[in-house]
């Protein structure tokens, strides 16, 4: 079945993330991240230093100024929802080029905080003010050098009342953990997790010491931050990198990871070498979403890059194999909606926490190159 548009916004900038708050009464508050390239201009290269032609005692030779590194630069937009399912942009921050955003499961004096990380090295964190709706920067985190790019961050701690802390990975190939201390969030600890770009790192929604990654080295790993010294698997069988990792928030030890290779693995976390099934979904998947419901806690939505986003829904024999570990029946899972309304990579994908009508929950989705977002139900 193909969903239809029901609002459209062009960002300007390339859109590549998507979040909306999770909490009562910010429900209809949704942001979008975008990333955008300013190449250096190549007419402002010039000679420096030109040796004569007809000078005999040296060859020919010149040099150019180096050229400006490529700049990259995002936009923080801030949407709300309308009861017609219209959308009203409520701000706009200019930011370095975004990567990924997520919500804190912690309020912050009764206020909903936003993570967010740049191309700058940067995690920057925001309050989200209860009367004006606005963003207000709370405080920026120096993960690394501006050299460096923060790839993906998350939360630990989704499912219980414990203070959480930020897991982030870097372009450098490190992740960086990030606690809270009484002069501010910084890092606690940061070490070698792969040999190329760890496109993604997420928390084990279950327990708050484990965390995950997967990379452009064709690894999964899973880490204890309490012992970062070594991962505490590796799985190798990747036909290519490793961009999306999630935990189900409903059903302990189901994590969905998503590939270049454009394939949805489904893992029992207690065996994780080998799949419990694996969904070819085409175009290279970038981000994977657990609903938020209980009720539809089988169905997963991904942005499939070149080929359109597509809701997923797990047979029940999946959920069953993962309860109940003596079971032997095998699961699989089928693509129940598609919407191909989106005219490049589609990337930044999340499920609203708003009640439900009879076409499904609402979901906001953008895609790169054409700086599209759209409206939709699934």
């Amino acid at each position: 079945m193909q969903a239809k548009s029901l609002a459209y916004i062009d960002t300007v900038y390339s859109a590549d993330s998507i979040e909306w708050c999770p909490f009562v009464g910010f429900q209809n508050i949704f942001i979008c991240g975008t990333y955008q390239i300013i190449k250096p201009d190549p007419k402002e290269e010039v000679k420096t230093s030109i040796k004569d032609e007809n000078d005999s005692d040296s060859d020919e030779e010149f040099e150019l100024e180096p050229s400006k590194p490529t700049e990259r630069i995002g936009r923080l937009l801030i949407f709300q929802v309308e009861s017609d399912d219209s959308l009203t942009e409520i701000q706009r921050i200019e930011t370095p080029a975004i990567l990924d955003t997520k919500w804190s499961p912690d309020l912050n004096d009764g206020r909903p905080v936003l993570g967010v990380a740049d191309a700058k090295g940067h995690i920057t964190l925001y309050s989200l003010n209860n009367e004006t709706r606005r963003l207000e920067e709370m405080q920026q985190i120096d993960v690394d050098e501006e050299s460096s790019l923060c790839l993906s961050l998350d939360w630990s701690n989704r499912l219980n009342n414990s203070t959480s802390t930020i897991i982030t990975s870097l372009s450098t190939g490190n992740l960086a953990h990030i606690v809270s201390t009484p002069t501010g969030w910084q890092v606690d600890q940061s070490w070698k997790a792969h040999d190329f770009e760890p496109w993604i790192t997420s928390f084990d929604n279950w327990d708050s010491n484990t965390v995950w990654s997967g990379g452009d080295d064709c690894k999964l790993k899973r880490w204890d931050i309490r012992e970062t010294f070594r991962p505490t698997f590796i799985n190798k069988n990747f036909d290519a990198g490793v961009t999306t990792i999630s935990s189900s928030p409903h059903t302990e030890h189901l994590l969905a990871v998503g590939s270049y290779d454009e394939n949805l693995r489904i893992f029992d976390t207690r065996s994780p070498k080998e799949p419990l099934t694996t969904i070819h979904l085409g175009g290279g998947i970038w981000r994977t979403r657990f609903h938020p419901s209980f009720s539809r806690k089988n169905e997963i939505l991904n942005g499939c890059m070149h080929d359109n986003f597509k809701i997923v829904k797990l047979s029940e024999s999946i959920i069953n194999l993962i309860s109940n570990s003596t079971s032997n029946e095998e699961g699989e899972g089928e693509i129940i909606k598609v919407f191909e309304e989106h005219d490049s990579l589609a990337y930044g994908c999340d499920w609203s926490r708003l009640p439900e009508n009879k076409h499904g929950s609402l979901i906001a989705s953008c895609s790169f190159y054409d700086h599209a977002m759209h409206l939709w139900r699934g």
